[in-house]
């Protein structure tokens, strides 16, 4: 059986490999190939660069633009997006099933799904219509996800969701119950899982350094008090901002910059503790893979970081307040907490929600169960 998968609108698996992220991405699908046989053509939106950057058995790479020209008009763009089913029938007419990688693009796959009479999955890692509201993007962009939003509720077989509240919130908004289908991101604990070596008692962020991960906060945080040293990963809008702040105030953080996914294990394993102070999050993989790799983790309560850590349990929750970062710190020099027991909670929790093994089952039936009902 062949899948095909849409990529993100715009994205390419040169831009996976530019922000290290290739290994992580088609793990699920190097798994399903492995377990049974399932082949899967990836439809990119790059050139001839994307063609060599996989070399995984049973994935085949389709960039759109060796087979359209690129233009450098953004409408023009999506307008020619619309030919992507027609350019790439040979591709669509040989696959069993449709996916998306995330909400933008999916007119491409519903088109496709028309045309060719394929069953259709629309996966989502967050739901772009809350993070257009948390991001004040304007009336016309939110009116736009809304109605990308509602065909692709309306026209696709299974549209998944990483989280139990994005569920409730299309199912209240959206009148839509039994399409949607809760399938978190999933962790590969062969890679991320804690190495059992001495640690050293400092802080590590991974993610973009933009507005929705509150770098000011921890800029802050690290202005006015004394804290153990932070190591940051990453590159984003704030980079240079960051980097100003560290120098003018001598601030005990240490920007690292960008690493390959498949690295970062390595720094899981160096720093005891991990930090996401985000103002919003979906189902935030850079977390999970700090708590499979046996950090002691401290993230701000809100959706999508709070569904996921429980307080003093398996990690540490804040406000994001002046002076949480230190009350925390003062609990642990205290000995309040078994830092221990903490950690190993994490893990459980991993392997009790995230394994790529579990939801890599999970996937192959939705597969068996579409194809049951096409058939």
């Amino acid at each position: 059986m062949k899948v095909a998968l849409f990529f993100t609108y715009g994205i390419s698996v040169d831009d996976w490999n530019n922000t290290g992220l290739i290994s992580r991405e088609i793990a699920i699908y190097e798994r399903m190939h492995l377990k049974n046989g399932h082949e899967f053509n990836f439809i990119t939106y790059g050139d001839e660069n994307d063609l060599n950057k996989i070399n995984a058995k049973g994935i085949k790479v389709y960039p759109i633009y060796t087979r359209m020209k690129y233009s450098k008009n953004r409408y023009v763009r999506v307008v020619k997006s619309l030919a992507i089913p027609f350019i790439f029938r040979d591709v669509l007419r040989e696959s069993s099933i449709l996916k998306t990688n995330q909400l933008k693009g999916s007119w491409v796959a519903i088109l496709s799904k028309i045309i060719f009479k394929k069953s259709l999955i629309i996966r989502t890692g967050y739901d772009a219509l809350k993070w257009s509201k948390f991001e004040n993007r304007g009336m016309v962009h939110t009116f736009f996800i809304t109605l990308l939003t509602k065909a692709s509720l309306s026209l696709s077989d299974q549209y998944n969701v990483t989280t139990l509240s994005d569920k409730e919130f299309l199912s209240k908004k959206f009148n839509v119950q039994d399409k949607i289908k809760v399938r978190p991101n999933y962790i590969n604990q062969k890679i991320f899982n804690d190495f059992n070596k001495e640690r050293i008692d400092e802080l590590l962020f991974v993610g973009r350094l933009e507005e929705q991960k509150n770098i000011r906060f921890l800029i802050d945080e690290y202005k006015y008090h004394q804290l153990p040293k932070l190591h940051i990963i990453g590159e984003g809008f704030y980079k240079d901002e960051l980097q100003y702040e560290i120098t003018q105030n001598n601030l005990n953080i240490n920007l690292i910059g960008k690493v390959p996914n498949q690295d970062l294990p390595n720094f899981y394993n160096k720093y005891k503790f991990f930090i996401l102070s985000s103002k919003y999050e979906g189902n935030p993989k850079t977390l999970l893979e700090a708590m499979s790799s046996g950090s002691v983790v401290i993230g701000s309560s809100v959706e999508g970081i709070d569904t996921i850590i429980e307080n003093n349990h398996n990690g540490f929750l804040i406000n994001s307040q002046k002076g949480d970062l230190e009350s925390i710190f003062k609990l642990i020099d205290n000995g309040q907490v078994d830092l221990t027991a903490m950690k190993q909670n994490a893990i459980n929790y991993i392997n009790q929600n995230h394994s790529l093994e579990n939801l890599t089952k999970m996937e192959l039936m939705d597969y068996d169960r579409l194809l049951s009902i096409k058939g």
